[in-house]
C-alpha cells in the first residue's frame, strides 16, 4: 500500500509541474486546465488522510498577483447575516462588531460580478441582558444600520494599510433625504443586496457548485431523504474516526479554499490538522439530527439542514449535523459545514450522489 500511495503522489506532483510549465498559454486556458486536472486526473477514491495535503498542494496554482477580497462590516441596533453569492459567510447575533475584516475569496468562484446580501433582524433581549434594563426589541428602528466596505489586498504584498484598496463602500438603505432613517424601520426583518466586481486569477466555477444542478427541481421528500442519509453517514464515519472517508468527503472543499486563498503546503497542512484534531478526539458524540429545516443556498443548487430555532442563539442557523466533545476539560459543540450539491454532469433526479460544497 505504501508503494501505491507514493506513486500516486508523484503523479499529483507531475500534474502540477505540467500546468505551471505552460507560460505561453492564455490565462483562460490555464484556468480551464486547472479545473480539468483536479476532476479528471485525480480519482477522489484514491484520496486518503495521508496523501490529501500533497494532492491539494500539487493542484494549487500560484500567481504573480494574488488578490484577496475582504469585507469590513459595521452594524448598529441589529443582528445580521451576510451572504456572498447567496452563500453564508458571516453571522452576528451580538451587539458587538466584527473587529477584523472578513475574507471572502472562498465564495468567489471566478472573476466578474459578485453579490453581497445582508439580512437584518431586531436585537431582541440583547440590550436588556447587556445593561439589565430596557425592553425587548421586536422591530428594526430608525437607527438600525449596516455598513460594508469591500476591500482588496494582494497576498504577495506586505498586506499593510498602504496595500489596501477599497473596491466599494455600501450603507444600508435609508428613506429620508439626510440618510439617517433606516428604510426598514418598523419591520421584524429586512434584506437587501449590492454588487461589486472582482478579478481573480483562478476559475473554480466548473469544479464546485458553480456548475451544479438545480436541487429545487428534485422532489422535496426524496431530496430530504438523501440529505439525511448523507448527514447520518458522515456523522457515523466521523465517530468511527474514519479519516480516509472524511478526507474523500472534504477534498474538493479543501482544494477550493486552498486555491481561493493561494495556500502553500504549510497552510494546507494546517487546515487538515484542524480536521484531524477533532477526528482523533475520543470524546466525540454525534447528536441526533432533529428540529431542522431544509433550505437552499447558491440560488438553489446547494442544500443544507439547519436548526429551526431563532430564539436560541447557540443553535440559530447552524448545521443540524453536529457533535459534542470535550477539550481541555470543557464540553464543546462542533457544527459541520455540510452544504451539499450535485454536479450537472450526469445529473439524475433519482440518483443524486450529493457532494460536499
Amino acid at each position: 500500500m505504501k508503494k501505491i500511495a507514493l506513486i500516486m503522489v508523484i503523479g499529483f506532483l507531475s500534474c502540477k509541474q505540467t500546468v505551471t510549465q505552460s507560460p505561453e498559454q492564455s490565462l483562460a486556458t490555464k484556468k480551464q486546465e486547472q479545473s480539468m486536472a483536479v476532476t479528471d486526473k485525480i480519482n477522489i477514491q484514491d484520496i486518503t488522510s495521508d496523501n490529501i495535503v500533497e494532492a491539494i498542494y500539487a493542484q494549487v496554482q500560484r500567481y504573480k498577483e494574488e488578490p484577496m477580497y475582504y469585507l469590513r462590516i459595521g452594524k448598529a441596533n441589529s443582528l445580521i447575516e451576510i451572504l456572498v453569492n447567496d452563500f453564508p459567510v458571516y453571522k452576528s447575533y451580538e451587539l458587538s462588531n466584527l473587529a477584523s475584516p472578513l475574507r471572502i475569496n472562498s465564495k468567489i468562484l471566478s472573476s466578474g460580478t459578485q453579490t453581497v446580501t445582508v439580512r437584518m433582524y431586531p436585537v431582541g433581549d440583547l440590550i436588556k441582558e447587556e445593561y439589565d434594563s430596557g425592553e425587548t426589541i421586536t422591530q428594526l428602528g430608525d437607527a438600525s444600520s449596516v455598513s460594508i466596505n469591500v476591500i482588496q489586498i494582494d497576498k504577495q504584498s506586505n498586506m499593510g494599510l498602504d496595500d489596501e484598496e477599497q473596491v466599494i463602500s455600501h450603507q444600508s438603505p435609508t428613506k429620508d433625504e439626510d440618510g439617517e432613517v433606516f428604510a426598514g424601520t418598523g419591520l421584524p426583518f429586512y434584506e437587501y443586496s449590492f454588487e461589486f466586481e472582482a478579478e481573480v486569477p483562478y476559475d473554480l466555477s466548473e469544479l464546485t457548485w458553480g456548475n451544479a444542478a438545480d436541487l429545487t427541481k428534485v422532489k422535496r421528500e426524496y431530496l430530504e431523504e438523501e440529505v439525511l442519509n448523507y448527514y447520518t453517514t458522515y456523522l457515523q464515519e466521523f465517530k468511527k474516526g474514519n479519516k480516509n472517508f472524511v478526507a474523500k468527503s472534504y477534498f474538493i472543499s479543501l482544494f477550493r479554499q486552498a486555491q481561493a486563498y493561494y495556500h502553500g503546503k504549510d497552510e494546507i497542512q494546517e487546515m487538515w490538522d484542524e480536521e484531524l484534531e477533532l477526528i482523533n478526539n475520543p470524546t466525540i458524540e454525534p447528536q441526533p439530527i432533529k428540529d431542522y429545516e431544509m433550505i437552499f443556498y447558491a440560488r438553489g443548487v446547494v442544500v443544507f439542514l439547519r436548526f429551526k430555532t431563532k430564539q436560541d442563539l447557540f443553535f440559530r442557523n447552524k448545521c443540524a449535523g453536529w457533535v459534542k466533545y470535550t477539550k481541555d476539560g470543557v464540553d464543546r459543540g462542533n457544527f459541520f459545514g455540510l452544504y451539499l450539491y450535485r454536479p450537472k454532469k450526469k445529473f439524475n433526479k433519482r440518483n443524486l450522489k450529493l457532494k460536499m460544497a
